[in-house]
């Protein structure tokens, strides 16, 4: 075969081929042929560069072969295009082009690198093929290519040059494109639903078509997205796991390309929606769910391809650090199932005492309003004996339905977890399309996926939380814990009728005002042991003696003031950071507060559930530790700034350049000091006798990683863990840790700082003769327009109960102006649980502002009705 190709080689670069329209840059009738047409006249001469094309190409630069085998290659068509632009004359291109983009075998075999070539022409199997495009179809074996491994035979880099090159001529050849890549996806679809997938799917040089077609700006074009982009899109979803696990891999090492793929992904999934709000306003069809419009799906199969790949360019948490996690969590989970499991064992062997016990706290329950002292007492009681009639799970079943929903076979062929990972190469909001997210009906979405199961829905945009805007996760996440809270209920209605003991819908918490701390231990510590269930329930918040039925401002009340109070410093389980004005865990807070930490814990699962926003400012990585996390170097930038900053300095120091060591210049053993919340410094080792062990150049890196191992780990371990435990008690059977990141984790428990009273005032509503142009109203903007930022929080605190924005902005929160009486001396008043304030109509701006800022810096507890 070598002596042949050699012989074709002679006989072109002499005689050439006759064809002046020949486009083989190595054959003597092409007008920019490659060499000197003079010096080839000597056989010698000729002969050598024969020898030299047949070694560095094979076959492929042969006319015979590029004749019968249409493929790009670099000097071929760097050739045509110039000779195109010289003539203006694009026939020769289109008809390359033509040749090319409808043939499988002739893309996948075009911009190759060396070496590769030499395979084309060996293994060809000519047996015909009637589904397909051709009819003849060759598959490319090649040992080095697995798919298994990332490797490919497209020379990447020559590939986008040359195509850069090609677009430069987009008007021209544009229609002949999109028709030549019709009849492309048809053959190769046929292929894939053929016998002959697997061979195809092996072929060394199938996967270099889809990275040539990403390349082409048509993916975006609106007349191409329909038809053509969905086509190619649909491809996606006929070719096996292990396939798109490979071309994951194969994305991730170009990863300056994403952000063109992502935009041509969320173009196609604008235009989707787009069709779908324009067919859904002509036909008033209010059952049709925009998951189920045509295309959709694939759309989402293809951007979470890259969304993944994006991933892997990241960057991950070392493998060292992703180890001792899963381990924590198999600790913690294992924890948690045995505590209730231990319970179990004792309500069995006090089986008739249950019963006893269920029917005294049921009269205890309806009783609690009329007898509070009495009630706390029992319910302490209650807790001491471990006394309850329920069933708990033994397993992590319930959990790992909840995260297999989530998770997918590329996910788990890739072992890809999103959370291991820092960031993408690309920002994640990248990936969320704005658009597409505000015409989501995320409960229909949800109750659909509920109704017919994943099995039969097939696509739902809930099992893509990536795509998914922070705004809907936390409806999904409401919704999840609606539908959880109605499942309760109706147990609760059956098991009253089978029973005749009335159980609650509402997990009711009666606490005191003066006991606040008190009483929500003893009632959390309950639940959370004995009926862990009842957390899932809307929580129902009321306040010993005092009137009021909680629509949502007692419960945002209730943990307003309970945070004020065991979060205060004097407490002693937290410090305030001056630097960050962040709390931290004292790492000397006394050994006896577990049941307080774990009641913080429960208290932010709870404030999840309940949409209640806390007056609270952790640093970022407490919500990364909340997802199950271990702080790391890179978090102490956020929570403790300065240290970081030393440590980074010690880190970069360079003894030649300071012509000094690093022992002499900073003086550190591995003896530290950290300062708790009374101000005291509190001496740990990060190793035996560490106050005998300098720093140096060598072991400086250890011993960074040990001290902040110390600070955001070891030294607060005995505080996060009762905190973690009580934060999992409410938060663990939710899919919390598969829908969302630590920073959104964060805008959950805390909301937004920033405060945009524009918005606010947009969306107001206005009632009892109030209206947008009424002077009082004018006059109450102007007023709020002018407060400085404390003063702004101090009124939001006094209408909606807490002093942040919600996720979304403050327009969500539709704060409604009442109009409350003509002109008086009264104060302002307000109805938290509904976001009202009721507004006398004051004489002028002067009066309102001062009765304003009275009524809320003085204000604290349920208005001043």
């Amino acid at each position: 075969m070598v002596e042949g190709t050699i012989k074709g080689y002679f006989k072109q670069l002499k005689d050439g081929c006759g064809d002046e329209q020949c486009p083989n840059v190595y054959c003597s009738s092409n007008p920019a042929f490659k060499f000197d047409r003079q010096s080839l006249q000597n056989p010698n001469t000729a002969a050598a560069q024969a020898i030299h094309l047949a070694t560095e190409f094979g076959s492929v630069y042969l006319d015979e072969f590029i004749n019968s085998n249409l493929f790009l290659v670099q000097d071929n068509l760097e050739h045509i295009l110039t000779k195109s632009k010289q003539t203006n004359n694009y026939d020769l291109l289109k008809k390359l082009i033509c040749s090319v983009f409808s043939n499988r075998q002739n893309l996948s075999s075009s911009f190759l690198q060396k070496g590769f070539p030499l395979n084309i022409s060996q293994d060809t199997d000519q047996a015909s093929i009637t589904t397909s495009a051709t009819p003849k179809s060759t598959f490319i074996q090649d040992k080095r290519i697995t798919l298994e491994n990332d490797q490919i035979t497209l020379d990447v880099e020559m590939m986008k040059r040359m195509m850069k090159g090609l677009l430069v001529f987009e008007d021209e050849i544009s229609l002949t494109m999109i028709y030549a890549l019709g009849t492309l996806f048809k053959q190769i679809y046929n292929e894939l639903t053929s016998g002959r997938k697997q061979e195809l799917e092996n072929d060394a040089n199938f996967l270099n078509i889809f990275l040539i077609i990403f390349q082409l700006p048509f993916l975006s074009d609106p007349t191409f997205i329909f038809e053509s982009a969905y086509s190619f899109y649909s491809l996606f979803t006929r070719i096996s796991i292990d396939l798109q696990a490979k071309f994951v891999r194969v994305l991730a090492k170009y990863p300056n390309d994403l952000k063109f793929y992502v935009a041509h992904l969320q173009q196609y999934i604008t235009m989707r929606t787009v069709r779908w709000c324009d067919h859904k306003s002509m036909s008033n069809v209010n059952e049709a769910i925009l998951s189920a419009e045509h295309g959709m799906y694939e759309g989402l199969n293809i951007l979470r391809i890259i969304f993944y790949a994006n991933l892997l360019a990241g960057e991950r948490d070392k493998i060292e650090i992703i180890e001792k996690e899963r381990e924590n969590d198999q600790k913690m989970e294992v924890e948690l199932v045995s505590r209730r499991q231990r319970h179990n064992d004792d309500d069995d062997n006090n089986g008739e005492q249950e019963q006893e016990d269920e029917q005294r706290s049921q009269q205890q329950t309806q009783g609690r309003s009329e007898q509070q002292n009495e009630s706390q007492q029992a319910a302490s009681s209650r807790v001491r004996q471990r006394s309850t009639h329920f069933s708990i799970r033994a397993s992590t079943s319930d959990q790992d339905e909840i995260e297999s929903i989530y998770e997918n076979p590329l996910q788990i062929k890739l072992d890809l977890e999103p959370n291991e990972y820092r960031h993408g190469y690309l920002p994640f909001d990248d990936f969320i399309n704005e658009y597409t997210n505000e015409n989501i009906e995320i409960n229909t979405e949800y109750l659909d996926f509920v109704r017919r199961g994943p099995d039969v829905v097939g696509f739902s945009f809930i099992l893509y939380p990536f795509f998914l805007s922070t705004i809907n996760k936390i409806a999904l996440l409401n919704i999840e814990n609606k539908v959880q809270m109605y499942q309760h209920r109706h147990t609760s209605y059956v098991h009253s009728i089978v029973s005749g003991i009335r159980l609650d819908p509402f997990f009711k918490l009666n606490v005191r005002r003066d006991h606040l701390i008190e009483d929500a231990l003893i009632a959390l510590e309950y639940q959370g042991i004995e009926r862990p269930a009842d957390l899932k329930k809307q929580l129902f918040v009321e306040f010993y003696g005092e009137q009021g039925h909680d629509e949502g401002g007692l419960s945002k009340e209730f943990f307003q003031l309970i945070t004020e109070q065991i979060f205060n410093p004097e407490y002693g389980m937290f410090m305030a950071d001056e630097e960050t004005r962040s709390l931290w865990f004292n790492p000397s807070a006394p050994e006896d507060l577990d049941r307080e930490y774990t009641l913080i814990g429960m208290l932010l699962g709870l404030a999840i559930y309940n949409s209640v926003i806390l007056d609270i400012k952790f640093p970022p990585v407490l919500y990364r530790k909340l997802m199950g996390k271990v702080g790391t170097f890179e978090d102490l930038e956020t929570s403790h700034p300065s240290i970081y900053k030393s440590l980074k300095n010690l880190l970069s120091f360079d003894e030649l350049q300071e012509n000094m060591t690093v022992e002499e210049a900073f003086g550190l053993t591995y003896q530290i000091g950290i300062t708790d919340a009374t101000g005291s410094r509190v001496t740990f080792d990060l190793k035996e006798n560490g106050d005998s062990i300098p720093v140096t150049n060598a072991n400086r890196e250890e011993f960074v990683r040990l001290y902040t191992d110390l600070i955001l780990n070891k030294s607060v371990e005995k505080q996060f863990h009762p905190f973690f435990h009580g934060f999992l008690l409410v938060t663990r059977d939710s899919s919390l840790r598969k829908l969302f990141r630590p920073d959104e984790i964060e805008l959950l428990v805390a909301g937004s700082q920033v405060l945009d009273f524009s918005q606010l005032a947009s969306a107001a509503e206005y009632d009892g003769g109030y209206t947008q142009d009424h002077p009082t109203i004018k006059n109450f903007w102007n007023v709020l327009m002018s407060f400085n930022d404390e003063q702004k929080r101090k009124f939001l605190r006094f209408t909606t109960g807490s002093d942040r924005a919600p996720i979304g902005g403050l327009a969500r929160l539709k704060l409604i102006i009442s109009r409350n009486g003509p002109d008086t001396d009264r104060l302002p008043t307000a109805h938290t649980c509904f976001n009202v304030i009721l507004l006398p109509d004051y004489s002028s701006l002067d009066k309102l502002s001062e009765k304003l800022l009275i009524a809320i810096n003085n204000t604290q507890g349920f208005g001043l009705l």
